[in-house]
């Protein structure tokens, strides 16, 4: 690894790639990596982002963006995982460990740094797995500029918060100091996405431009790793400082929809109405949804703002619609609670996505069939379904937990190799079945496996090329006809 105080009397020269290539149903914007970016930036570093959402050899465009780029440090982003579907699996760490490896041949000098929201998940692990020189979990922006600084000082980066390392010697344990919870996010600089990625390549292939307006999460869902990843309690941005992003992001880019990517965007919803009203009062123009929206935090006055803001559609995360399970899963909430959201949602004016997970902790065939009838009664007002079967074990949640009690996982298991929890009172082939039956009948009700269809990238793409409002999935039951007949 190269001495990075010897960096020709400038600070060092930073490549940040982006590993994440899924484009099913939508390429995502690597948000973090902007991040990241900027905040390299505002040090004074010389940045430049390499994303190889798009490339068709991600592993020779690395090697040949190395070469160029002569980085003294490269960092590596891991977006995920896997795709945590149980019933079309998709493990993304093999392919960014090929990337990884074509980095190292090209800059055996560089410094190689890790991160992503997957490192917040399985720190230790990954770092072990990916074999980098150094890791970061939690927040990017300011570990990722003390641990560079550090490098380049010849200090020593033990008491960088959120730091993955190696101690000394060979084969010594790997340490890990545990990230700080920034409350400030507003003293970070703006993600800037227009100016590190090719914001509007995304848009044609039917990518929403995510956008934050707070980190970290209070509920206790047993599956969710969020708090892993961001930290417990919220912390919040200005809301003025949001509509200047989404002005920023009209102007650099001419984005007209952007998605809320909050852990959950209507709580607290005294937050999430003072955003809305600082963007209805910008005349923006400007589309919004959020995919991430619970029925325990639903008012009137929130989706009355919602509507003037510019949102016309939402994902609501109700994963069942049966007591015992909403229970057992830590959602805070009840059926009475979802319905009455469900009501408050029609009233407003607003489609809905309903997302639902089968198979987790308490779920039987009636528990499952409770979540079908209100499924069914959605899509018959217009609505549509999103279901994932099967519940992704992740490293520290509740539901790993659960799951070395019941035996369905080993205690030295990493879980780096995907794994997944089905209850024990259902059948996993007979579950499928009855699912893939109950969609035969409802186009507008869509598996997580649904998504991955070859065909369904090309006709989100097709609904971006003919400027169809959004959000996509509005058209999910003409999709999934036109997917079915191709098939």
């Amino acid at each position: 690894m190269r001495d990075l105080t010897n960096t020709r009397g400038t600070k060092p020269r930073v490549l940040l790639v982006s590993t994440n290539r899924e484009r099913a149903p939508q390429p995502v914007l690597p948000n973090g990596v902007a991040c990241v970016a900027s905040a390299l930036a505002a040090d004074g570093h010389d940045v430049r982002v390499l994303d190889l959402c798009f490339e068709r050899d991600a592993v020779t465009t690395a090697a040949n963006a190395a070469r160029t780029a002569r980085p003294d440090v490269i960092g590596v982003s891991v977006r995920n995982i896997d795709n945590s579907d149980s019933i079309a699996l998709r493990h993304y760490t093999p392919e960014a460990a090929a990337v990884l490896g074509a980095l190292r041949a090209a800059a055996p000098e560089a410094a190689i740094i890790a991160g992503g929201a997957a490192f917040g998940v399985a720190p230790e692990s990954l770092f072990a797995e990916l074999g980098v020189d150094y890791a970061v979990a939690g927040d990017g922006e300011r570990a990722s500029v003390q641990l560079v600084r550090a490098l380049a000082g010849a200090k020593p980066v033990d008491n960088v918060p959120g730091v993955v390392r190696k101690s000394a010697g060979p084969g010594g344990p790997i340490s890990f100091t545990p990230p700080g919870e920034d409350a400030d996010l507003d003293a970070l600089p703006s993600a800037s996405l227009a100016r590190w990625l090719d914001v509007a390549r995304y848009q044609r292939h039917g990518g929403t431009v995510p956008v934050q307006t707070k980190r970290g999460c209070v509920f206790k869902c047993v599956y969710c790793t969020y708090r892993n990843v961001e930290g417990w309690g919220y912390r919040l941005r200005d809301p003025e400082l949001v509509a200047d992003e989404i002005a920023q992001l009209r102007l650099d880019a001419g984005v007209r929809h952007v998605d809320f990517v909050d852990s959950t965007f209507n709580s607290p919803p005294g937050h999430a109405i003072a955003v809305c009203e600082a963007i209805a009062r910008r005349g923006l123009s400007v589309g919004l949804e959020t995919t991430n929206f619970t029925p325990a935090a639903v008012s009137d006055d929130l989706l009355v703002a919602m509507r003037h803001a510019g949102f016309t559609a939402l994902g609501v995360t109700a994963e069942s619609a049966s007591d015992p399970v909403l229970h057992r899963l830590g959602k805070g909430f009840d059926t009475a609670r979802l319905r009455e959201a469900a009501r408050r949602i029609d009233r407003a004016g607003l489609r809905s996505l309903w997302i639902f997970l089968a198979g987790g902790p308490g779920e039987t065939d009636a528990t499952l069939e409770e979540t079908l009838a209100f499924a069914d009664e959605r899509m018959r007002r217009g609505d549509s379904v999103y279901l994932t079967v099967g519940l992704r074990i992740y490293p520290g949640t509740t539901l790993h937990r659960i799951a070395l009690d019941e035996g369905t996982v080993a205690r030295d298991d990493t879980l780096l190799a995907p794994t997944f929890y089905f209850s024990r009172e259902l059948h996993l082939g007979a579950t499928v079945a009855r699912l893939r039956g109950f969609a035969a009948g409802h186009p507008r009700f869509m598996f997580s496996a649904d998504s991955r269809s070859v065909v369904l990238p090309y006709l989100t793409r097709l609904a971006s090329a003919l400027r169809l409002p959004r959000p996509h999935w509005r058209y999910m039951g003409i999709f999934q006809r036109l997917a079915r007949a191709v098939a």
